[in-house]
């Protein structure tokens, strides 16, 4: 069962567009609703300021989201002079996180990598070794006092990868949400602030949305974008985690996000949609949350970049 508070949020979306049947809002709302799980969307328009949204200030764990808020935390101490793209880290067998095959678990002991190297692979791939070291490197409090200087004062990392129950900073959150939290409303609006360059400079955020379009995972908000007959860039970032608590009846869902600016030669928005208690656990492209998402992502498309 959703919470009250959730379902509150979702069917005042639905009654706000009730005058327009056919309207985006209302056609995101009734995703949202018909979903199994919980589910908050945040889309915002940065040519017009429209917004389309459903419980867009629900909080929700982050999975790898997070990431990007480590990213960016990386880009001001780099422009701080702590470090640079060049300085080296030297990957230990002890520094690896998690079992999955992905690069740097692969890698021997000893090899070394580059701050330039960690951020790639945190991104690109979602690498929760580089995310660790890079995380050693700036310090979980600093990534966080970053987001309260942007007012982002819902979106917390709380600890590395891997390391459940184990918070560098408000262990009785990281109980809930494990490694970080968020809202649709301030996971997007991170993506806009880098991509507007009031994260640190305009050159250090036009790194950090090419660092986002290089995102290997586009099951979600691109996947049904209409990139044969339109020029589209997205710059993404997706996270998948199960939750960390049971609900009521014992059932432990999955989470999974995807924030992402995206760029047509009509339009540029930010958009976030979060998810969580997910019942479909399947590791399937045909899960559905990543189908429900890539529709809502459509959605959004048609209402800021579709024809006029």
């Amino acid at each position: 069962m959703r919470p009250a508070a959730f379902l509150l949020f979702a069917i005042a979306a639905l009654s706000a567009a009730a005058d327009d049947p056919g309207s985006a809002q209302r056609r995101v709302a009734e995703k949202v609703l018909a979903f199994h799980g919980e589910m908050g969307v945040y889309a915002k328009n940065l040519d017009t300021g429209e917004t389309i949204s459903v419980a867009p200030d629900i909080r929700f764990p982050t999975a790898s989201l997070i990431k990007v808020a480590v990213m960016a935390e990386v880009f001001r101490q780099m422009d701080g002079g702590r470090f640079d793209r060049s300085t080296t880290v030297t990957l230990r067998d002890a520094d690896k996180a998690g079992d999955e095959t992905i690069p740097l678990n692969m890698l021997h002991d000893g090899t070394v990598l580059t701050v330039g190297d960690l951020l790639k692979f945190m991104i690109a791939y979602s690498d929760n070794t580089a995310t660790n070291l890079l995380v050693a490197k700036v310090g979980t409090a600093n990534v966080d006092a970053l987001l309260d200087s942007l007012n982002l004062k819902k979106t917390r990392l709380y600890r590395p990868t891997f390391r459940d129950g184990k918070a560098d900073v408000l262990p009785e959150e990281e109980k809930e949400f494990g490694l970080g939290s968020t809202t649709p409303r301030e996971a997007a609006t991170l993506v806009e602030l880098i991509a507007q360059g009031k994260v640190v400079s305009k050159s250090a955020g036009d790194e950090m949305i090419a660092l986002l379009a290089t995102q290997q995972d586009r099951a979600m908000i691109p996947r049904s974008l209409p990139f044969e007959t339109d020029e589209i860039l997205v710059a993404n970032k997706t996270g998948w985690d199960g939750e960390k608590l049971p609900a009521p009846g014992g059932f432990r869902g999955d989470v999974r996000n995807d924030a992402a600016y995206v760029k047509t030669p009509r339009a540029r928005w930010v958009i976030a949609i979060c998810a969580r208690r997910i019942r479909d656990k399947s590791a399937s492209v045909d899960n559905e949350t990543l189908r429900t998402g890539a529709e809502i992502s459509r959605i959004v498309y048609d209402r800021f970049a579709g024809a006029r």
